[in-house]
C-alpha cells in the first residue's frame, strides 16, 4: 500500500504486517538507550529519586564518547542496569512514560520500533524485529495505521534530518548498474516467488536465486538454466571449506557470546582472509575447517544441529516469511540499505542470514535439552540477528568480500540445504 505524503514522497506501507506493543519489556534490554541533548536535558532534570526509591543516589546517565557523538544525533545514554535492562523499566513498563507521557521518553524510544528508508520511489516503512510484537505480528495491520505512521515519519525526519541514503549507483552485480525502475521490476518477481506459501521457504529462496542468476546470464548473452531448483538435500550439497569459514565468521558477528566493543561491529575482511590463509597453508596440521556454532550452553557441529527437528510450518513459517518479506520490502538488504551491496550479493547474504537463524535456533534448543526447535528459540534468534544487522556495517573491504562470496547460486543452495 502507498500513502501520499504531501511534503515530498510517497510513504509505502507493507501489506500483511501488523504491530502493537505486547508489553513484554524485552525491547528495553541488551542495549544502552541513546539520548539527544534535548532528551538528556529533559529527562536528567527530573528528580527520579523522589518518584521511586530505586533511583535514590543512582547515576543514571553517561556522556557518549566523542567518536560516537560524531556519528549521529546522540550525546548521552541511559546506563544499563545490572540486569541488562534499562533502569526505567519497572514492572515491564516504562517508568518515564507512566509518570509523564510518551513525549518525555528518549526520542529513539518514542520512534521504536518503526523504521523508515528513503528511496527514489518513496519512503518505505517497516517494523524492527527486535520487538517481540513485530516478530509475532501482534496488533492491527500497519495499513490501518497510516496516519500514525505519518506522525512517526515526522518524528524520524526530525531526529535524522540529514538521513538521505545514496541510491544513485544500484547494481545488479558489481560493475553491472541498473536503474531503480529495473530494480523494482526484479523486486516484484522476488515477491511473487517468496509469496508461494505452498512451497517450503528454502525452495522459494532457491527459485529467487535462480531467477537472479538467469537475469545475469541473459545480460551476458548466456543460455538460461532451469527455473526449478534441485532437491536441497544436505548430502547432495555439502558445505565447502570457504562456506564453513564464512558461516562461522558471520555467526560470531550476528550471534556474539559477549557484548561487542567498538571495533567488533563490522565484518572484518582482514581477519577473515587471514583465517582462510592459515587454514589453507596449515590444512595438513589443522585438518578441514568445521562448522561450530557457539551459544552460552556449548558449541555444536553441523551434524548434531541438522539432527535437531525444525518444523518450519504454522507460526514458525509465518515468522520467517515476515522477516524475509520485511527486509526486502524495506530495502534493508542491498544498496544503501546494507553496505551498498549489489542486488545479487545482498540477496544471497540474506539467504545466509536465514540459514544462520535456523542453525542458531537449533543450537538454542540443543542447549536447553529440547527435542525440537520451539517458537521461543526462533523469536530469540530473529530479535538477535535484527539488532546485530542494525548495529553492524560493512567497510569497503568487507563489502568486497561479500561481493566475492555471495555471487554464487551454488553456495546459496549449499546454505539452504544445510539449514
Amino acid at each position: 500500500m502507498s500513502q501520499e505524503n504531501s511534503s515530498v514522497a510517497t510513504l509505502h506501507i507493507p501489506e500483511g504486517i501488523n504491530y502493537e506493543c505486547t508489553g513484554c519489556g524485552k525491547c528495553c534490554g541488551g542495549w544502552s538507550v541513546p539520548m539527544t541533548d534535548a532528551d538528556y536535558d529533559r529527562i536528567s532534570a527530573i528528580d527520579w529519586g523522589k518518584r521511586k526509591d530505586k533511583f535514590l543516589g543512582r547515576d543514571l546517565f553517561r556522556a557518549l564518547p566523542e567518536h560516537d557523538q560524531k556519528t549521529g544525533p546522540y550525546t548521552h545514554s541511559i546506563k544499563v542496569g545490572d540486569d541488562g535492562f534499562c533502569p526505567f523499566l519497572v514492572d515491564n513498563l516504562c517508568f518515564i512514560h507512566s509518570q509523564f507521557e510518551s513525549k518525555t521518553k528518549p526520542s529513539i524510544c518514542q520512534l521504536f520500533p518503526y523504521c523508515f528508508n528513503e528511496t527514489p520511489s518513496g519512503i518505505y516503512a517497516s517494523i524492527s524485529f527486535v520487538s517481540v510484537g513485530a516478530v509475532k505480528n501482534a496488533g492491527r495491520p500497519l495499513v490501518e495505521q497510516a496516519d500514525y505512521l505519518q506522525q512517526k515519519l515526522g518524528e524520524f525526519r526530525a531526529l535524522y534530518p540529514d538521513h538521505h541514503p545514496n541510491w544513485s549507483a544500484v547494481e545488479f552485480v558489481k560493475q553491472m548498474p541498473m536503474t531503480w525502475d529495473e530494480y523494482l521490476g526484479h523486486e516484484a518477481q522476488m515477491f511473487e516467488m517468496l509469496g508461494r506459501r505452498e512451497m517450503p521457504i528454502k525452495e522459494r529462496l532457491a527459485r529467487i536465486s535462480i531467477y537472479l542468476n538467469n537475469c545475469y546470464r541473459k545480460m551476458r548473452g548466456v543460455a538460461e538454466i532451469d527455473a526449478n531448483p534441485p532437491a536441497l538435500d544436505a548430502a547432495a550439497f555439502k558445505l565447502k571449506d570457504a562456506d564453513i569459514r564464512l558461516l562461522n565468521t558471520l555467526h560470531q558477528l550476528y550471534f556474539p557470546l559477549k557484548p561487542l566493543t567498538r571495533g567488533d561491529h563490522n565484518f572484518s575482511a582482514v581477519s577473515f582472509m587471514l583465517d582462510g590463509f592459515r587454514k589453507t597453508v596449515f590444512a595438513p596440521l589443522l585438518g578441514k575447517p568445521k562448522l561450530k556454532l557457539a551459544t552460552v550452553q556449548g558449541r555444536y557441529g553441523l551434524e548434531e544441529l541438522l539432527a535437531m527437528p525444525f518444523k518450519e510450518e504454522g507460526e514458525m513459517e509465518d515468522m520467517l516469511y515476515r522477516y524475509l518479506f520485511s527486509r526486502i520490502f524495506g530495502k534493508l538488504y542491498f544498496g544503501a540499505g546494507y553496505g551498498q551491496l549489489s542486488l545479487m550479493a545482498g540477496f544471497h547474504h540474506l539467504v545466509a542470514v536465514y540459514a544462520l537463524i535456523k542453525l542458531h535456533a537449533r543450537a538454542l534448543a540443543l542447549g536447553r535439552g529440547e527435542k525440537e526447535v520451539s517458537e521461543s528459540d526462533l523469536v530469540a534468534c530473529l530479535r538477535t540477528v535484527e539488532k546485530r544487522l542494525g548495529d553492524s556495517s560493512l567497510d569497503g573491504y568487507g563489502a568486497a568480500i561479500f561481493e566475492l562470496f555471495f555471487q554464487s547460486k551454488d553456495r546459496c543452495f549449499r546454505f539452504l540445504a544445510n539449514s
